[in-house]
């Protein structure tokens, strides 16, 4: 992950937390730590949770604990408040396997805080239509375990569209509260509006028109949304169930 890119991430979590009652976080997957000491600062009880203790720089400040996120978290149910999992779900393998144990250790009416690179962007979407790849997916999986600068759990494995996430969560015992975004860029790209409207117009009308049973309305708002056209990052507020 680029340093800027991290660091406009940061800021935007920051200020969504800063709005939300204090109470328990689990910084899951927390990386260097930079997460969990910025929430810690703004007055949240922080722990650390990631499978390297190596990377973790504030180890004299927050409680770290060992956590392999492919197998049981170590904490009880329903001990969390606050769960944040950023840049995480398109590194794992098997996330209809480790939604549910995220599930478990949040309370009721708690919140998982979850991100990952957003593919739907209009930079994104023209990359698309040129290489064949997503924004922030260019590199092949398969080549990239070759590189042995690479570190293997640093891989980008599935590329999450909007839809697919919401889907996870659902399936997984959470409800999809607020929507947000790490930094808006590619403002160049304005000129696509009209025809991606126009589009999703279109696409409701010829569904009502052969009587079918889904209302594209709901899902074109959030699609044709400031934070899915031009977000960097696609950030969800979670709700548990």
């Amino acid at each position: 992950m680029k340093k800027d890119r991290k660091n406009f991430l940061l800021e935007a979590v920051a200020n969504f937390f800063t709005g939300l009652p204090k109470g328990r976080v689990l910084d899951l997957g927390c990386g260097n730590g930079d997460y969990a000491k910025r929430l810690k600062d703004l007055g949240f009880d922080v722990t650390a949770g990631d499978i390297d203790i190596a990377r973790f720089r504030y180890r004299n400040e927050i409680v770290f604990k060992r956590c392999d996120i492919t197998k049981e978290i170590p904490f009880p149910a329903g001990y969390f408040d606050y769960v944040l999992l950023m840049e995480v779900v398109e590194h794992l393998g098997n996330p209809y396997a480790v939604m549910p144990e995220i599930n478990r250790i949040i309370k009721t009416n708690g919140s998982l805080i979850i991100s990952t690179p957003n593919i739907l962007n209009l930079k994104s979407r023209l990359r698309f239509l040129f290489e064949g790849v997503y924004e922030y997916f260019r590199e092949p999986p398969l080549d990239q375990i070759k590189n042995p600068k690479e570190i293997i759990f640093n891989l980008h494995i599935v590329p999450y569209r909007y839809q697919e996430l919401e889907y996870l969560l659902f399936r997984t015992g959470f409800k999809v509260k607020n929507i947000f975004a790490s930094l808006y860029e590619g403002y160049w790209l304005w000129f696509l509006l009209p025809v991606i409207k126009f589009q999703s117009w279109q696409k409701e009308r010829r569904t009502k028109s052969k009587g079918g049973n889904i209302d594209y309305k709901r899902i074109h708002k959030i699609l044709t949304s400031k934070e899915l056209l031009f977000g960097r990052n696609l950030i969800i507020q979670a709700v548990k169930a």
